[in-house]
Protein backbone atom coordinates (compact mmCIF):
# COMPACT_ATOMS: atom_id res chain seq x y z
CA UNK A 1 0.00 0.00 0.00
CA UNK A 2 1.51 3.31 -1.06
CA UNK A 3 2.46 5.27 2.02
CA UNK A 4 0.77 8.66 2.18
CA UNK A 5 3.35 10.07 4.57
CA UNK A 6 6.86 8.69 5.00
CA UNK A 7 6.92 10.26 8.45
CA UNK A 8 4.16 7.80 9.39
CA UNK A 9 6.13 5.03 7.69
CA UNK A 10 9.08 5.83 9.92
CA UNK A 11 6.99 5.41 13.04
CA UNK A 12 4.31 2.98 11.85
CA UNK A 13 2.16 3.67 14.90
CA UNK A 14 -1.59 3.95 15.37
CA UNK A 15 -2.61 6.84 17.60
CA UNK A 16 -5.82 7.17 19.57
CA UNK A 17 -7.95 10.16 18.63
CA UNK A 18 -11.60 11.07 18.36
CA UNK A 19 -11.69 14.69 17.32
CA UNK A 20 -13.19 17.17 14.92
CA UNK A 21 -12.26 17.55 11.27
CA UNK A 22 -12.76 20.52 9.03
CA UNK A 23 -14.93 18.93 6.36
CA UNK A 24 -17.02 15.85 5.88
CA UNK A 25 -14.91 14.13 3.23
CA UNK A 26 -11.69 16.14 2.93
CA UNK A 27 -10.01 13.47 0.82
CA UNK A 28 -12.85 13.68 -1.72
CA UNK A 29 -13.23 17.45 -1.80
CA UNK A 30 -12.17 19.22 -5.00
CA UNK A 31 -11.21 22.75 -3.98
CA UNK A 32 -10.81 25.50 -6.54
CA UNK A 33 -7.22 26.58 -7.19
CA UNK A 34 -5.52 29.70 -8.50
CA UNK A 35 -3.26 29.10 -11.54
CA UNK A 36 0.05 30.96 -11.13
CA UNK A 37 3.06 30.49 -13.44
CA UNK A 38 2.21 26.88 -14.27
CA UNK A 39 1.36 25.93 -10.68
CA UNK A 40 -1.91 25.70 -8.76
CA UNK A 41 -2.27 27.51 -5.42
CA UNK A 42 -5.09 26.46 -3.09
CA UNK A 43 -5.62 28.70 -0.03
CA UNK A 44 -7.92 27.44 2.74
CA UNK A 45 -8.97 29.08 6.01
CA UNK A 46 -10.42 27.16 8.97
CA UNK A 47 -11.97 28.79 12.01
CA UNK A 48 -13.13 26.89 15.09
CA UNK A 49 -14.82 27.96 18.29
CA UNK A 50 -14.54 25.21 20.91
CA UNK A 51 -15.57 24.63 24.51
CA UNK A 52 -13.24 22.34 26.49
CA UNK A 53 -14.40 20.92 29.85
CA UNK A 54 -10.94 19.67 30.93
CA UNK A 55 -8.04 21.55 29.34
CA UNK A 56 -5.36 19.64 31.29
CA UNK A 57 -6.98 16.17 31.04
CA UNK A 58 -6.83 16.17 34.83
CA UNK A 59 -8.36 13.75 37.33
CA UNK A 60 -9.61 16.66 39.50
CA UNK A 61 -9.62 20.49 39.56
CA UNK A 62 -10.54 20.61 35.87
CA UNK A 63 -10.06 23.82 33.91
CA UNK A 64 -12.97 24.75 31.63
CA UNK A 65 -12.28 27.14 28.79
CA UNK A 66 -13.39 28.41 25.42
CA UNK A 67 -10.80 27.95 22.68
CA UNK A 68 -10.62 29.94 19.44
CA UNK A 69 -8.62 28.38 16.61
CA UNK A 70 -7.48 30.15 13.43
CA UNK A 71 -5.90 27.91 10.80
CA UNK A 72 -4.88 29.33 7.41
CA UNK A 73 -3.21 26.95 4.97
CA UNK A 74 -1.81 27.05 1.46
CA UNK A 75 -1.23 24.15 -0.93
CA UNK A 76 0.94 24.53 -4.02
CA UNK A 77 0.81 21.79 -6.66
CA UNK A 78 2.38 21.32 -10.06
CA UNK A 79 2.17 18.55 -12.64
CA UNK A 80 4.83 18.03 -15.27
CA UNK A 81 5.97 15.41 -17.72
CA UNK A 82 3.91 13.43 -20.20
CA UNK A 83 0.21 13.37 -19.23
CA UNK A 84 1.09 14.82 -15.83
CA UNK A 85 2.74 11.61 -14.61
CA UNK A 86 5.04 13.59 -12.34
CA UNK A 87 3.76 15.98 -9.70
CA UNK A 88 4.95 18.14 -6.84
CA UNK A 89 3.05 19.32 -3.76
CA UNK A 90 4.01 21.80 -1.03
CA UNK A 91 1.78 22.40 2.01
CA UNK A 92 1.98 25.04 4.73
CA UNK A 93 -0.38 25.11 7.72
CA UNK A 94 -0.37 27.67 10.53
CA UNK A 95 -2.52 27.11 13.62
CA UNK A 96 -3.18 29.66 16.34
CA UNK A 97 -5.12 28.45 19.37
CA UNK A 98 -6.23 30.95 22.04
CA UNK A 99 -7.64 29.67 25.36
CA UNK A 100 -9.86 32.33 26.92
CA UNK A 101 -9.78 31.07 30.55
CA UNK A 102 -6.30 29.52 30.41
CA UNK A 103 -4.03 31.79 28.34
CA UNK A 104 -0.91 29.81 29.32
CA UNK A 105 -2.18 26.98 27.09
CA UNK A 106 -2.45 29.13 23.96
CA UNK A 107 -0.19 28.11 21.10
CA UNK A 108 1.11 28.82 17.59
CA UNK A 109 1.99 25.79 15.45
CA UNK A 110 3.59 25.59 12.00
CA UNK A 111 3.78 22.69 9.56
CA UNK A 112 5.62 22.71 6.23
CA UNK A 113 5.69 19.54 4.11
CA UNK A 114 6.59 18.67 0.55
CA UNK A 115 6.18 15.66 -1.74
CA UNK A 116 7.51 14.84 -5.20
CA UNK A 117 6.29 11.92 -7.32
CA UNK A 118 8.54 11.09 -10.25
CA UNK A 119 7.84 8.31 -12.74
CA UNK A 120 11.07 7.28 -14.46
CA UNK A 121 9.19 4.88 -16.71
CA UNK A 122 6.38 2.35 -16.46
CA UNK A 123 8.35 0.07 -14.12
CA UNK A 124 10.33 2.55 -12.05
CA UNK A 125 8.86 5.27 -9.80
CA UNK A 126 10.23 7.47 -7.04
CA UNK A 127 8.53 9.44 -4.28
CA UNK A 128 10.36 11.95 -2.09
CA UNK A 129 8.88 13.47 1.04
CA UNK A 130 10.16 15.87 3.69
CA UNK A 131 8.81 18.24 6.27
CA UNK A 132 9.31 20.46 9.29
CA UNK A 133 6.85 20.72 12.17
CA UNK A 134 6.97 23.26 15.01
CA UNK A 135 4.17 22.22 17.35
CA UNK A 136 3.13 21.64 20.95
CA UNK A 137 1.90 18.95 23.31
CA UNK A 138 -1.04 19.91 25.49
CA UNK A 139 -0.43 20.07 29.21
CA UNK A 140 -1.60 16.76 30.64
CA UNK A 141 -0.79 14.74 27.51
CA UNK A 142 2.08 12.38 26.62
CA UNK A 143 5.06 13.25 28.85
CA UNK A 144 2.99 15.34 31.32
CA UNK A 145 0.06 12.92 31.50
CA UNK A 146 -1.64 13.32 34.89
CA UNK A 147 0.60 16.22 35.96
CA UNK A 148 -0.32 18.98 33.53
CA UNK A 149 -0.77 21.45 36.41
CA UNK A 150 2.97 21.18 37.16
CA UNK A 151 3.81 22.83 33.83
CA UNK A 152 3.49 26.56 33.23
CA UNK A 153 2.89 26.16 29.49
CA UNK A 154 2.56 23.42 26.85
CA UNK A 155 5.68 21.51 25.82
CA UNK A 156 7.08 22.70 22.49
CA UNK A 157 8.89 20.46 20.04
CA UNK A 158 10.36 20.43 16.52
CA UNK A 159 10.22 17.53 14.08
CA UNK A 160 12.22 17.16 10.90
CA UNK A 161 11.43 14.17 8.72
CA UNK A 162 12.25 12.96 5.26
CA UNK A 163 12.25 9.86 3.16
CA UNK A 164 12.34 8.28 -0.24
CA UNK A 165 10.31 5.45 -1.75
CA UNK A 166 11.32 3.48 -4.84
CA UNK A 167 8.79 1.27 -6.62
CA UNK A 168 9.82 -1.42 -9.11
CA UNK A 169 7.10 -2.91 -11.29
CA UNK A 170 4.07 -1.57 -13.10
CA UNK A 171 0.92 -1.00 -11.06
CA UNK A 172 -0.86 -3.58 -13.21
CA UNK A 173 1.93 -6.18 -12.96
CA UNK A 174 1.51 -9.43 -11.05
CA UNK A 175 4.45 -8.53 -8.82
CA UNK A 176 5.98 -5.28 -7.65
CA UNK A 177 8.35 -4.12 -4.94
CA UNK A 178 8.45 -0.93 -2.84
CA UNK A 179 11.62 0.03 -0.98
CA UNK A 180 11.62 2.86 1.57
CA UNK A 181 14.09 4.80 3.67
CA UNK A 182 12.91 7.34 6.25
CA UNK A 183 14.32 9.59 8.96
CA UNK A 184 12.64 11.42 11.85
CA UNK A 185 14.31 13.81 14.33
CA UNK A 186 12.35 14.81 17.47
CA UNK A 187 13.66 17.75 19.51
CA UNK A 188 11.86 19.21 22.53
CA UNK A 189 12.39 22.79 23.67
CA UNK A 190 14.51 23.05 26.79
CA UNK A 191 12.76 23.32 30.16
CA UNK A 192 15.34 24.30 32.78
CA UNK A 193 14.89 23.42 36.46
CA UNK A 194 17.17 23.50 39.48
CA UNK A 195 18.05 20.20 41.14
CA UNK A 196 17.02 20.47 44.80
CA UNK A 197 19.96 18.35 45.97
CA UNK A 198 22.86 19.64 43.83
CA UNK A 199 21.53 23.09 42.82
CA UNK A 200 22.48 22.12 39.27
CA UNK A 201 20.40 23.55 36.43
CA UNK A 202 19.12 20.69 34.26
CA UNK A 203 17.02 20.40 31.14
CA UNK A 204 14.14 18.09 32.09
CA UNK A 205 13.16 17.65 28.43
CA UNK A 206 16.61 16.57 27.19
CA UNK A 207 15.88 12.87 27.75
CA UNK A 208 12.99 13.02 25.28
CA UNK A 209 15.01 14.00 22.19
CA UNK A 210 15.55 11.13 19.78
CA UNK A 211 16.15 10.22 16.15
CA UNK A 212 14.54 7.35 14.27
CA UNK A 213 15.91 5.83 11.07
CA UNK A 214 13.83 3.22 9.29
CA UNK A 215 14.33 1.20 6.14
CA UNK A 216 12.57 -1.75 4.55
CA UNK A 217 10.12 -2.66 1.87
CA UNK A 218 6.89 -4.28 0.76
CA UNK A 219 6.49 -7.02 -1.85
CA UNK A 220 3.12 -7.23 -3.66
CA UNK A 221 1.81 -10.33 -5.42
CA UNK A 222 -1.45 -10.01 -7.35
CA UNK A 223 -3.92 -12.87 -6.82
CA UNK A 224 -6.96 -11.21 -8.36
CA UNK A 225 -8.07 -8.23 -10.40
CA UNK A 226 -8.17 -6.04 -7.27
CA UNK A 227 -6.41 -8.10 -4.59
CA UNK A 228 -2.72 -8.27 -3.64
CA UNK A 229 -0.89 -10.35 -1.09
CA UNK A 230 1.78 -8.36 0.75
CA UNK A 231 4.97 -9.17 2.60
CA UNK A 232 6.74 -6.40 4.56
CA UNK A 233 10.09 -6.29 6.35
CA UNK A 234 11.34 -3.27 8.35
CA UNK A 235 14.29 -2.31 10.48
CA UNK A 236 14.31 0.75 12.77
CA UNK A 237 17.09 2.33 14.83
CA UNK A 238 15.91 4.58 17.67
CA UNK A 239 18.61 6.67 19.35
CA UNK A 240 17.96 8.94 22.34
CA UNK A 241 20.23 11.98 22.36
CA UNK A 242 20.73 12.12 26.13
CA UNK A 243 20.20 9.84 29.12
CA UNK A 244 20.48 11.37 32.59
CA UNK A 245 20.96 7.99 34.31
CA UNK A 246 22.79 5.20 32.48
CA UNK A 247 20.34 2.58 33.75
CA UNK A 248 17.46 4.40 32.01
CA UNK A 249 18.91 4.20 28.46
CA UNK A 250 16.05 3.45 26.01
CA UNK A 251 17.86 3.42 22.63
CA UNK A 252 16.98 0.31 20.64
CA UNK A 253 16.83 -1.49 17.30
CA UNK A 254 13.51 -2.89 16.03
CA UNK A 255 12.94 -5.61 13.44
CA UNK A 256 9.48 -6.31 12.03
CA UNK A 257 7.90 -8.68 9.50
CA UNK A 258 4.27 -8.40 8.37
CA UNK A 259 2.22 -10.62 6.04
CA UNK A 260 -1.15 -9.53 4.69
CA UNK A 261 -3.43 -8.57 1.84
CA UNK A 262 -5.02 -5.48 0.35
CA UNK A 263 -8.03 -5.21 -1.91
CA UNK A 264 -10.23 -2.64 -3.64
CA UNK A 265 -13.94 -2.66 -4.38
CA UNK A 266 -14.36 -6.37 -3.59
CA UNK A 267 -17.91 -7.16 -2.42
CA UNK A 268 -18.46 -3.46 -1.68
CA UNK A 269 -15.34 -3.27 0.50
CA UNK A 270 -11.87 -1.77 0.21
CA UNK A 271 -9.12 -2.29 2.74
CA UNK A 272 -6.06 -4.08 3.98
CA UNK A 273 -5.11 -6.51 6.73
CA UNK A 274 -1.68 -7.60 7.90
CA UNK A 275 -0.23 -9.46 10.85
CA UNK A 276 3.34 -9.99 11.92
CA UNK A 277 6.04 -10.08 14.51
CA UNK A 278 8.32 -7.45 16.06
CA UNK A 279 11.52 -7.78 18.02
CA UNK A 280 12.96 -4.82 19.96
CA UNK A 281 16.56 -5.11 21.17
CA UNK A 282 17.76 -2.46 23.61
CA UNK A 283 21.21 -0.90 23.61
CA UNK A 284 21.33 -1.37 27.38
CA UNK A 285 22.31 -4.99 28.02
CA UNK A 286 20.36 -5.18 31.29
CA UNK A 287 17.07 -4.60 29.46
CA UNK A 288 15.47 -7.72 28.08
CA UNK A 289 14.55 -7.84 24.41
CA UNK A 290 10.86 -7.28 23.69
CA UNK A 291 8.88 -9.60 21.37
CA UNK A 292 5.34 -8.90 20.22
CA UNK A 293 2.61 -10.00 17.83
CA UNK A 294 1.40 -6.98 15.85
CA UNK A 295 -1.34 -6.37 13.33
CA UNK A 296 -3.00 -3.59 11.34
CA UNK A 297 -6.31 -3.78 9.49
CA UNK A 298 -8.77 -1.35 7.96
CA UNK A 299 -11.91 -2.23 6.05
CA UNK A 300 -14.11 0.34 4.32
CA UNK A 301 -17.61 -0.96 3.64
CA UNK A 302 -19.72 1.08 1.23
CA UNK A 303 -23.26 -0.35 1.11
CA UNK A 304 -24.45 2.82 -0.66
CA UNK A 305 -22.59 5.49 -2.60
CA UNK A 306 -23.68 7.99 0.06
CA UNK A 307 -22.91 5.86 3.13
CA UNK A 308 -19.56 4.41 4.31
CA UNK A 309 -18.52 2.41 7.37
CA UNK A 310 -14.83 2.03 8.29
CA UNK A 311 -13.53 -0.61 10.71
CA UNK A 312 -10.00 -0.31 12.10
CA UNK A 313 -7.93 -2.46 14.42
CA UNK A 314 -4.27 -2.60 15.24
CA UNK A 315 -1.60 -3.42 17.77
CA UNK A 316 1.70 -1.55 17.74
CA UNK A 317 4.69 -0.95 19.99
CA UNK A 318 5.47 2.64 20.96
CA UNK A 319 8.07 4.59 22.92
CA UNK A 320 7.32 5.23 26.60
CA UNK A 321 6.88 9.03 26.49
CA UNK A 322 8.52 9.55 29.87
CA UNK A 323 6.81 6.86 31.93
CA UNK A 324 8.85 6.32 35.09
CA UNK A 325 10.17 9.89 35.39
CA UNK A 326 7.24 10.87 37.60
CA UNK A 327 6.55 8.43 40.42
CA UNK A 328 3.64 7.92 42.79
CA UNK A 329 2.77 5.47 45.56
CA UNK A 330 1.81 2.84 42.98
CA UNK A 331 5.18 2.98 41.19
CA UNK A 332 6.45 -0.53 40.40
CA UNK A 333 9.25 0.11 37.92
CA UNK A 334 10.29 1.85 34.72
CA UNK A 335 8.52 0.93 31.49
CA UNK A 336 10.53 -0.14 28.44
CA UNK A 337 7.74 -0.01 25.83
CA UNK A 338 4.05 0.72 25.39
CA UNK A 339 1.98 -1.99 23.72
CA UNK A 340 -1.08 -0.28 22.25
CA UNK A 341 -4.21 -1.91 20.85
CA UNK A 342 -6.80 0.08 18.90
CA UNK A 343 -10.31 -0.85 17.74
CA UNK A 344 -12.61 1.67 16.10
CA UNK A 345 -15.64 2.05 13.90
CA UNK A 346 -16.60 5.13 11.88
CA UNK A 347 -19.78 5.82 9.93
CA UNK A 348 -20.00 8.58 7.32
CA UNK A 349 -23.35 9.36 5.71
CA UNK A 350 -24.49 11.97 3.18
CA UNK A 351 -28.09 12.83 4.04
CA UNK A 352 -28.41 15.37 1.24
CA UNK A 353 -26.09 16.92 -1.30
CA UNK A 354 -25.00 19.53 1.26
CA UNK A 355 -25.66 17.77 4.56
CA UNK A 356 -23.53 14.93 5.91
CA UNK A 357 -22.42 13.42 9.22
CA UNK A 358 -19.69 11.33 10.79
CA UNK A 359 -19.86 9.22 13.98
CA UNK A 360 -16.75 7.58 15.47
CA UNK A 361 -16.30 5.17 18.36
CA UNK A 362 -12.80 4.06 19.37
CA UNK A 363 -11.22 2.15 22.24
CA UNK A 364 -7.48 2.08 22.83
CA UNK A 365 -5.58 0.06 25.44
CA UNK A 366 -2.05 1.00 26.50
CA UNK A 367 0.03 -1.57 28.39
CA UNK A 368 3.29 -0.18 29.79
CA UNK A 369 5.74 -3.08 29.98
CA UNK A 370 9.16 -3.50 31.58
CA UNK A 371 11.64 -6.34 31.87
CA UNK A 372 10.00 -7.36 35.15
CA UNK A 373 6.37 -7.20 34.03
CA UNK A 374 3.51 -4.75 33.49
CA UNK A 375 4.01 -1.29 34.96
CA UNK A 376 0.69 0.33 34.08
CA UNK A 377 -2.46 -0.21 32.00
CA UNK A 378 -4.62 2.55 30.51
CA UNK A 379 -8.03 2.06 28.88
CA UNK A 380 -9.03 4.96 26.61
CA UNK A 381 -12.45 5.51 25.06
CA UNK A 382 -13.40 8.14 22.50
CA UNK A 383 -16.76 9.01 20.96
CA UNK A 384 -17.37 11.81 18.48
CA UNK A 385 -20.29 12.95 16.35
CA UNK A 386 -19.98 15.62 13.65
CA UNK A 387 -22.55 17.26 11.42
CA UNK A 388 -21.37 19.02 8.23
CA UNK A 389 -23.20 21.52 6.05
CA UNK A 390 -21.69 22.66 2.74
CA UNK A 391 -23.36 25.96 1.90
CA UNK A 392 -21.52 26.12 -1.42
CA UNK A 393 -18.20 25.05 -2.92
CA UNK A 394 -16.20 27.62 -0.92
CA UNK A 395 -18.03 27.74 2.43
CA UNK A 396 -18.88 24.88 4.80
CA UNK A 397 -19.79 24.51 8.47
CA UNK A 398 -19.33 21.74 11.02
CA UNK A 399 -20.70 21.05 14.49
CA UNK A 400 -18.81 18.47 16.54
CA UNK A 401 -19.13 16.83 19.97
CA UNK A 402 -16.32 14.65 21.37
CA UNK A 403 -16.11 12.67 24.59
CA UNK A 404 -12.80 11.17 25.75
CA UNK A 405 -12.28 9.05 28.85
CA UNK A 406 -9.26 7.29 30.35
CA UNK A 407 -9.30 4.60 33.03
CA UNK A 408 -5.95 3.57 34.48
CA UNK A 409 -4.32 1.37 37.10
CA UNK A 410 -2.88 4.64 38.41
CA UNK A 411 -5.78 6.55 39.90
CA UNK A 412 -4.36 10.06 39.32
CA UNK A 413 -4.40 9.40 35.55
CA UNK A 414 -8.18 8.76 35.37
CA UNK A 415 -10.09 11.55 33.62
CA UNK A 416 -12.88 12.44 31.22
CA UNK A 417 -13.06 15.33 28.79
CA UNK A 418 -15.74 16.81 26.55
CA UNK A 419 -15.25 19.07 23.55
CA UNK A 420 -17.92 20.95 21.62
CA UNK A 421 -16.74 22.65 18.42
CA UNK A 422 -18.30 24.91 15.80
CA UNK A 423 -16.15 25.05 12.67
CA UNK A 424 -16.12 27.15 9.52
CA UNK A 425 -14.11 26.21 6.43
CA UNK A 426 -13.52 28.78 3.72
CA UNK A 427 -11.91 28.07 0.36
CA UNK A 428 -10.53 31.46 -0.57
CA UNK A 429 -10.96 30.97 -4.31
Amino acid sequence: MLTNNIKCTVLLSITFAAGSSASSFDDERQDQSIPVAGTLITPIFNFKQRYDTNVLSAESDEINSWLTIFQPSVKLTKEFGEFGKNNFELDWIFTHGAYHASPNDSYNDHELTGKLNYEINLRHRLMFQAGYIDAHEERGSRFSIGIGDQLTEPDRYDEIFGGVQYTFGALTADMRLELELGFLDNNYRSVLEENANTNEIIDVNATRDRTTTKYGGTFYYKIGAATDLTLEAWNSTINYDYTAVASEELSSVESQVLFGAQWEATALTTGFAKIGYKEKDFKLSTRNSFYALEWQAEVLWEPKTYSKVAFKTGRTTEETNGEGFFFDDQFVGLADVIEGTLNSIEWKHEWQDRLSSKITYAVYKDIYKSSTGTVRIDHNTGISATLYYDMNYWLSFSLDYTFNERDSTREFLIYDRQLATLGVRIALF
